[in-house]
């Protein structure tokens, strides 16, 4: 009995140590470019769930960049940094909220579009995760440049050979990119179609819907088992 005991309070350990410490609200932001604007921001905020102070690190990864002589910026709570810099940590205060942004450089009078990943870990939790993700499109040029509404539904997830998409009508191509920033995969929608991701390692990716005019409108982080 004294063994069982021993073993549940260890299992009990271990599942509370693995819940998450803090949350991001919300985990992906889509905004629009504005034409005459120079600098354009994609804001969302992040929640310490605690009654501890933890220290965030968050790693920026740029999936896509049009064109490639743009750049970006991560502003944490701490401070707005230049556009080399790819990581940082902050100490989130216990029961706190507070904001993170991803900032696109461009020349006036441009049309841009970037697909921005951060990767957010309390360091107190070395190998769990959290994602969000920054998607900045150039304003529409007409009525079929509308991006659709960002809820398309993909199951199951985690994945083990495949997925499926709902409410999907409007999604053109999926593209797949690892953590690092690889595209992995690409397919083109249809209906009632699945997508195999068997030849992909176990880990973490993110899904990214395009429209019919080419745009990234959703995000979706899935875990490959």
């Amino acid at each position: 009995m004294k063994n069982l005991l021993l073993l549940a309070f260890a299992f009990f350990a271990a599942s509370a140590s693995a819940q998450a410490t803090f949350n991001l609200y919300p985990d992906t932001v889509s905004v629009t470019v504005d034409l005459g604007a120079e600098e354009i921001g994609a804001y969302n905020n992040i929640t310490n769930l605690t009654g501890s102070d933890i220290v965030i690190r968050w790693e920026r990864t740029i999936n896509i960049i049009d064109p490639d002589t743009l750049f970006t910026r991560v502003c944490d709570p701490i401070q707005c940094y230049a556009e080399f810099v790819d990581t940082k940590t902050f100490t989130l205060p216990a029961n706190s909220t507070a904001p993170m942004s991803v900032h696109l450089y461009k020349a006036q009078g441009q049309n841009a579009s970037a697909f921005v990943q951060l990767k957010y870990t309390d360091l107190a939790q070395p190998d769990a995760h959290q994602y969000s993700y920054y998607i900045f499109n150039s304003a529409p040029s007409g009525t079929n440049d509308v991006l659709p509404a960002a809820n398309v539904k993909l199951y199951p997830n985690p994945v083990v050979e495949s997925f499926s998409l709902d409410n999907a009508g409007e999604v053109s191509r999926i593209r797949v990119f690892s953590t690092d920033g690889r595209q992995v995969a690409v397919f083109n929608a249809s209906a009632g179609q699945t997508y195999s991701l068997a030849s992909q390692a176990a880990g973490t990716y993110v899904v990214a819907l395009e429209s019919k005019s080419g745009k990234i409108f959703q995000a979706i982080g899935i875990r490959k088992n």
